[in-house]
Formats: structure tokens, sequence, C-alpha cells
């Protein structure tokens, strides 16, 4: 009985509690403040030392909000690989560029891709508001045309900027006391992740510089064992793999690991069959990773990542081969990679000139040997460049441009400069490997030419068939000397 009388005091207990927090709890509801920063939809794209401009958008839920902080960081991409960094729980390896609302700093960063994180806070609820940019920095010569020249028996490495800003004697310009001895042969540009190089070479030794700033950065013979002097015919390469590099010269090969493998000198000469001497180009493949053309014993040689010596192939007896490996029998006298890399390799003998093809992808890599009978002046042929699309092979005769149909097995003319113009290189513009596609990658030949007085260079855009577009050049760029040869510099990865 005693519980009973106790339940009916409790309730009226509770009643009474509840009656009075039903009184206090008159809350008053605000609407919590949203920020809202819209983003670029493409990446920033910034050379160093130019200014960063970002004006961002910023919309509120609850207008005359704030006040407001803001903070610009910046950090690598690789500092925020880890799935555990997000803009809460942020990288701890950044830079501060700003407090500001807008941005508008200086790119002093070295070359690079970066994500530049932009953070409000409302000082009122503390409540903040991260969004990230990508951004590549690149160095003021981050992709374009090297321009080797003569200018009256000085070497003259000159820069034509994807963008279509020249610039000359970029060497001079960075070095003005270096002193570059020999007639000039060739620049080549390595680029390959920590790779980036520019290789100069002289008939008398090769000169390495900086891809960024073309600042001096060693010379033959100390970057090599053995002594490569004199050059003639200079060749450079990369393997598709990133591990070795490859010196070509005077028929000789030297290699050397990447910058990724590790630092060392080039090696001696590559041992192999004795009296080799390779044509100064270089092809590779899944199956071959390095594969060379060798003139003296009229045969191809391989070898493999990180080997310095080279083997040769066995004799080939199969059925319906177009040609032995190990016994062409012929002499190389220019080359471009084409289609699903499949190398088109112009070859001569007694006979005649012919177009070869090999596919070092493949464990039978043997293609095509088709005599080039339908090519008009082929025997007078001084640059080839190939299309990675069509299986088309170009080639200048003087003043002449030609373009030859693998398909068809014949050749037309398609452009000529002006009587007293000589082309003195040809390339067609192709990509890297890497990064983004380009809709002129194979749809534009670049020509270098001499004149008498003034080198210049032509960019020739080409319709679908492999035609010159409206017949003639789409860009011009002149002041240079005897051009002697043109190499692309591919943006840093």
């Amino acid at each position: 009985m005693q519980i009973k009388q106790i339940i009916p005091g409790a309730a009226i207990c509770l009643a009474l509690l509840f009656a009075c927090k039903k009184e206090n709890n008159k809350y008053t509801y605000n609407q919590v403040n949203q920020v809202t920063v819209n983003v670029p939809t493409e990446d920033l794209v910034v050379v160093q030392r130019d200014m960063i401009v970002v004006n961002p958008e910023i919309t509120e839920s609850v207008a005359g909000s704030g006040p407001y902080t803001y903070k610009w960081e910046i950090y690598r991409s690789a500092d925020l690989n880890s799935w555990e960094i997000t803009p809460i729980n942020p990288a701890t390896k950044s830079t501060t560029l700003s407090t500001e609302k807008n941005l508008n700093v200086p790119a002093m960063v070295a070359p690079g891709t970066y994500r530049l994180q932009y953070t409000i806070t409302d000082t009122k609820t503390n409540l903040k508001q991260s969004v990230r940019y990508p951004l590549i920095v690149n160095g003021k010569y981050y992709e374009g045309w090297l321009v080797m020249a003569d200018n009256g028996g000085k070497a003259v490495l000159s820069f034509v900027r994807q963008d279509n800003v020249v610039f000359q004697d970029v060497i001079g310009a960075s070095n003005p006391t270096l002193t570059i001895s020999g007639k000039p042969l060739a620049a080549f540009a390595g680029i390959q992740a920590k790779l980036e190089h520019v290789n100069v070479f002289t008939d008398q030794g090769m000169y390495r510089f900086s891809a960024n700033d073309f600042t001096f950065t060693g010379k033959s013979p100390d970057l090599f064992d053995a002594p490569i002097s004199p050059v003639s015919n200079p060749g450079y390469a990369v393997n598709s793999v990133n591990f070795d590099q490859y010196v070509m010269s005077n028929g000789s090969v030297y290699g050397t690991l990447t910058p990724n493998q590790g630092l060392a000198n080039y090696s001696d000469r590559f041992n192999g069959p004795a009296g080799y001497s390779v044509f100064p180009y270089f092809m590779s493949g899944s199956t071959y990773w390095a594969l060379f053309y060798d003139n003296n014993g009229k045969r191809f040689l391989h070898t493999t990542y990180t080997s310095r010596s080279f083997n040769t192939f066995t004799k080939n007896t199969d059925d319906g081969i177009a040609y032995d490996l190990s016994k062409v029998d012929k002499t190389m006298v220019g080359g471009d990679r084409g289609p699903n890399t499949e190398y088109f390799l112009v070859m001569k003998d007694p006979t005649g000139y012919y177009l070869c093809s090999v596919l070092p992808n493949n464990k039978k890599p043997t293609g095509l040997m088709d005599k080039m009978d339908a090519a008009p002046e082929i025997d007078q042929a001084s640059s080839f460049a190939a299309s990675e699309v069509n299986k088309q092979l170009y080639y200048t005769v003087a003043n002449k441009i030609y373009l030859y149909s693998v398909l068809s097995k014949s050749a037309k003319l398609v452009y000529t400069f002006p009587a007293n113009t000589q082309i003195k290189d040809l390339k067609m513009y192709k990509g890297p490997g890497w990064g983004k596609a380009n809709p002129l990658y194979n749809a534009r030949l670049v020509a270098a030419t001499y004149n008498g007085t003034e080198g210049e260079l032509y960019y020739l855009d080409l319709l679908p068939i492999g035609d010159i577009a409206n017949g003639t050049y789409s860009k011009k760029f002149g002041g240079f000397g005897n051009i002697v040869q043109i190499n692309f510099r591919s943006p840093n990865i």
C-alpha cells in the first residue's frame, strides 16, 4: 500500500518538473551560414616567377555573415598522396602564400605539380570551408622546340616555347661566361620524372644543361668513363622503362642510369660484335627494350635495361618473313616511329631504297621490307618524319617535302619552299606518352630551313589524309642562324 502512495506522488512531481522545463525551453533558432567557393574547372598553369592570380567567387547562405579570415597554402602533390589527408585533416608540409581574400603572388616554387588550398573561416561560428586547385608551375622553358644553329661557327641554341614566344641563345643568356667549343651538331631533351636535361653536342664533346633554365651542369669528358671526342652523328635517347640514357656517337653507344635509379657517368663503349657501328637512332618496345641497327654488320642489335652489352639475333629461317634480323644486308639512312610502336626505317643496298619496319613490342619483331621504287628522289632524302596515326612517312629533298604512303608504297610531293631555301631538319610534333593529349600531336610537321642568310622554323599543319592544311604553313619563326637540327622539349612529369 505504501508503494501505491509513492507512485501517485512521484507522478505529480514529474508533471510539475516537465511543466517547468517546457516553460524554460523557448529557444531561438538561427540559420547557420554556409559558405560556397566556386573553383576553376581547369588546372591553373603559371610560369615560374610569374604571378599566381585567383579571384574566388564566394557565396553565403546568410547574407551579411562574417567577418571572414582567409588562407592560401601550396602543397606538393607528393605530400597529398595519403588517403588520410583531406582539407579537414591537411598535410603538414605546406607553405602559406597569402592571407588575403584574393590570391596575387609570384610563383617562387620549383617547377612541378602542386595543390593550391584555399581556406575561408567564418569568425562568428569558426566554421571553415576549404577547396583545392590543381596548380602546374612551369619553368620559363617548360615546353617547346630546341633550335640548334651555327652562327658563324659558334654553337647557338634557341628555344621556341609552346606559346610561340621565341628565346634566342638561351645558353648564352643563362651562362654568360661559358664557352661552347666546336662545331654545333645537335641538341636533345631528356625528360622523364627526375630527369630534366638538355644535351648539346658539338664535334668536340657533349655539354649538359638543366631543361628548366639552361644552367650548365656538366660536360664531357667529366660525364663519361671513356672519351667520346671527336663526336660525329650524335644521338641521345631514354628507354621506355626510364632506366637508361643512351648517347650515340661515331657508331658507338654509351649508357648511364636515369636519376630515378642513381647518378653515374656514361659507360665505356658498349660491348658487342667486333667493329659494330650503329646508326644514331634508338628503338624501344615492351619485348625489346633497346634496339639499334648496326650499319657495319647490316643487322639489328638489342640489349636490355641496365645492360651495357649488345646481343645479336639468331638466324631466322621461318617461312614468310620479310627479312632476317641477324642479316638484313642493307644500310640504314633514316627513320621514325609510326603507329603502334612500329618503326619505319629507310634502308638502301646496291639495288635501291627500301621501307623496312620493325615492331619491338612483338616477340617476332620483323615487319615490312618494301622497295621504294615509287618514291621520287628518295636517294637524295635528308630528313624523315613519321605519323603515329597514319602509316605515312614524310621525307625532305632540298626545298621539298614528300609524303610516302606505307600502304600504297608510293610518294607524292606535298610542299615546296622557295628555290633558295634548304630544309635542314623535319620533325613530327608528337606527344611524350604521358600527360594531356593535344589535337596537334601527329597533325603538325615542323620544318627547319636556311636560305643562306637566316634560319627559320615553320609549323605545317596536316589534314587527316596527310596533306598540308590550306597548302601553306600556319606559323613561321625567324632570326636563327644556319639551323643544323631541331628537337622537342616535352613538359616535365
